[in-house]
Formats: C-alpha cells, sequence, structure tokens
C-alpha cells in the first residue's frame, strides 16, 4: 500500500515537473526514488502550510481636508411681475386688444382666413391666453377641424384663469365631440360644463 502511495505521489510530481520547463542543469547525483520522495514531501509540506502576510500600512495617511468654497446661487427675479403677466396672457397690450377686434370683425364679415390671421398675430403677443385659444377652438369648430378645435380648447384649459372661460372651452369641446359623434367626450363635456 505505501508503494502504491509513494508510486501515486511521484506520478503528480512527474506531473507537475512535466508542465514546467525544462531545467538547464538537472541534478545528476540524486537517484530518482530519492528525488521523487523529497518532491512529493515538499508538495505535501507546502499544502498544509498557508502564509499570510499582512499589507504594508506605512503609506496610508487619513487626513480631512476643508471642502472648497461655493457661493450661493444667484437669483434673478423679474423687476415688475404685474406687467409681466399681463404680457402673458394679452390683457392690457393694445396691439393684442386691436388684433381681437379685427379678429371679432372679420369673423362677423364671415371673413375666416383673415379671422385667423388676425387670431394667430394675437396668439403671438400672448402665447397663454386662454381667450386666443378658445377662439381657435371656435374658428376650427366653424370649419368642421373638430380634432384640432378640441386640441385648442384643451390647451386653453391649461391657461384659463376662471370658470367662465373653463365653460366657454368645454362647450367648444362639446361641438368638436358632436361634429365627431363622440358620445362619450360630448357626455364628458356636458359634465364639466354644469360643474362651472
Amino acid at each position: 500500500m505505501n508503494q502504491f502511495k509513494l508510486s501515486l505521489v511521484g506520478a503528480m510530481a512527474m506531473v507537475f515537473v512535466g508542465c514546467q520547463s525544462t531545467p538547464t542543469n538537472p541534478p545528476a547525483t540524486q537517484p530518482k526514488a530519492k528525488q521523487e520522495q523529497e518532491t512529493s514531501q515538499k508538495t505535501q509540506k507546502d499544502k498544509s502550510k498557508v502564509v499570510v502576510t499582512p499589507l504594508p500600512d506605512d503609506g496610508i495617511r487619513r487626513e480631512s481636508q476643508p471642502l472648497p468654497s461655493r457661493q450661493p446661487p444667484r437669483l434673478i427675479l423679474p423687476e415688475n411681475q404685474k406687467s409681466h403677466q399681463n404680457l402673458k396672457d394679452g390683457q392690457g397690450v393694445p396691439a393684442y386688444q386691436n388684433l381681437m377686434q379685427s379678429y371679432l370683425g372679420n369673423l362677423r364679415q364671415n371673413k375666416l382666413k383673415a379671422a385667423e390671421s388676425s387670431l394667430l398675430q394675437a396668439q403671438r403677443i400672448a402665447p397663454q391666453s386662454a381667450e386666443v385659444y378658445r377662439e381657435l377652438a371656435r374658428l376650427a369648430n366653424l370649419r368642421k377641424q373638430a380634432s384640432s378645435a378640441e386640441a385648442f380648447a384643451r390647451k386653453g384649459l391649461s391657461f384659463a384663469q376662471n370658470n367662465t372661460m373653463r365653460k366657454q372651452l368645454w362647450e367648444q369641446i362639446q361641438q368638436s365631440a358632436k361634429l365627431r359623434n363622440n358620445a362619450n367626450l360630448m357626455r364628458q363635456a356636458t359634465q364639466m360644463m354644469q360643474r362651472y
């Protein structure tokens, strides 16, 4: 049994030695059996030893450094918020008022193209005017463009400041729903109009 173990260890040692590069000066003085025994003993000793080496701690320094100073962000506020608000919805702007009057005059005379042109110019002056979107929705309904009318009215709802304007915008949505025979939208518009 000992011979079997010895020959097995020797064979493993030879495989291990055979995987490495061949040495240039092989030991010639020791007999093969003795060499195999020494090699097997070395491998068994190496397997039983576990060497733990601590990492060097000489280069690590723990220092706290102050954070770089930051200036607080600057806030730029508008000088006069009231005039800024007037420009958004067009109230108090003479050019906007003139364009809306021109629109209404062209609408009464059934000049839809000129009326639309006046409305689009008014929209450029007051892009957040619910009144402009209500009139664009009305104009689209007159032209039988129901989906555009609904889109304009919904956009106007996002800028509407009072319940009267919201009710008028829902009326335009109801008219567009009638043009498209959309019963669900008509029901929704009716409920919203009753709410306001």
